[in-house]
């Protein structure tokens, strides 16, 4: 490493800010980057900073790391009088950001996208803090693409991102971090938890944190017909989304496959082939025990499924914006790490195809799995705080520190 930074004074103490926030696809990996950054240097002093009504408000502080709202909101493509109101919120953003950043005087500024890390990442640049940005899908989005003009570092998760930045020579490839267990759960670990029959092949479904009711119903049609179940064997896991549990428990006894809801919230078939979750708390554990995957196509699902090297079939969200989502899909399918069904074009009939396919050939899931493997990268985490140190050890050296 260039450490720069390990030469500073006690009285030069590191300290850096980490703002994003919105979605746990822009909240997560900034928690993993700021773990490693205090396993580096226990002596360093992280403050995150993330909007005042998004998820970041409880996730964080529930990490153990303090926290600062800023007043900000995301822009609607239309004008109107909520924009303006927007802008307003924005304008606000950047001065409460400049009072931050000169209260806390951070050695570096790491932005993960979503809409509170552009007033901060704005800050940084007027008050000529260091900025270090991380990018988790194939195309970055708005803030990350005006941020990445004035940032010392682009991290990129995908290759493809370079060719949309300005300046491409400042980005560095270096993968999306994911949760420490995500590599560490074993599959005994997830058969265990989720009460799987080991000799079983398990498909796991999940529509993200809300779930997918486009997801939950193709996939309980599916469920409800011999073929996988019966024929092939398979065990099936959906996390249906907690509010849409109920109706998913209805609809699986509409399709003449009714579920028992037990005292711990999970509906399971009386063959205990189909099981029903609000929510899948543990999912290191559940991604260790799955041999086939359907889901969403959200930045962090895929980090996980490529670092684990877990088969997909990918069905993006279709209204998230720039389509993301399906870009992000796109890039998986052209590494032969995973097959894609538009939400449009998923139907009970369409997925079991799919999964059939795969799960009746060893070898095209085997050789699935490896390419999901390959695309990925495991220590992506390290590999953003790498970036955060040459960042400060550049500064540091020019400012006339010892480097």
């Amino acid at each position: 490493m260039s450490l720069a930074i390990s030469d500073l004074t006690s009285a030069q103490r590191l300290r850096f800010i980490l703002a994003g926030g919105g979605t746990g696809g822009h909240i997560y990996p900034a928690i993993s980057i700021g773990r490693e950054l205090l396993s580096r240097h226990p002596g360093a002093e992280i403050l995150f900073v993330g909007g005042d009504r998004g998820l970041e408000r409880d996730l964080v502080p529930r990490e153990g790391f303090p926290f600062r709202a800023i007043r900000v909101s995301g822009f609607r493509r239309k004008l109107s009088a909520d924009t303006i109101a927007t802008a307003f919120r924005a304008v606000q953003g950047v001065f409460q950001s400049v009072a931050i950043i000169r209260g806390f005087r951070p050695t570096a500024v790491i932005g993960t996208g979503g809409y509170a890390s552009g007033p901060v990442g704005l800050a940084a640049v007027l008050l000529g803090c260091p900025l270090i940005i991380h990018e988790q899908n194939v195309v970055p989005g708005v803030t990350n693409r005006m941020l990445s003009r004035s940032a010392q570092t682009v991290a990129i998760s995908w290759e493809e991102s370079r060719r949309f930045l300005r300046r491409p020579e400042r980005a560095v490839l270096t993968g999306n971090p994911i949760r420490a267990d995500v590599m560490s759960a074993s599959r005994d670990e997830g058969i265990r938890s989720l009460g799987l029959n080991p000799r079983r092949k398990v498909v796991l479904a999940f529509g993200g944190s809300q779930g997918s009711e486009t997801i939950n119903k193709a996939f309980i049609a599916a469920a409800a017909g011999r073929e996988l179940r019966c024929d092939h064997g398979v065990q099936l896991v959906l996390a249906c989304g907690k509010g849409k549990f109920d109706t998913a428990v209805r609809l699986a006894g509409a399709a003449e496959l009714p579920v028992i809801v037990g005292p711990d919230g999970i509906g399971r078939s009386g063959s205990g082939d189909l099981i029903l979750m609000p929510y899948i708390y543990n999912m290191p554990q559940a991604l260790a025990c799955a041999d086939l995957v359907v889901s969403r196509s959200g930045a962090i699902t895929l980090a996980e499924l490529a670092a684990r090297g877990v088969p997909a079939v990918l069905v993006p969200h279709p209204y998230v914006p720039d389509n993301v989502q399906e870009k992000n899909a796109r890039a998986m399918a052209a590494r032969g790490a995973a097959r894609v069904i538009l939400d449009r074009d998923l139907t009970p009939e369409s997925l079991t195809a799919h999964v059939v396919s795969l799960i009746s050939s060893p070898s095209a899931l085997r050789q699935m799995g490896d390419s999901a493997r390959a695309a990925g990268i495991p220590d992506a985490t390290a590999r953003v705080a790498d970036c955060v140190e040459r960042a400060v050890g550049w500064t540091c050296s020019r400012k006339g520190q010892k480097a």
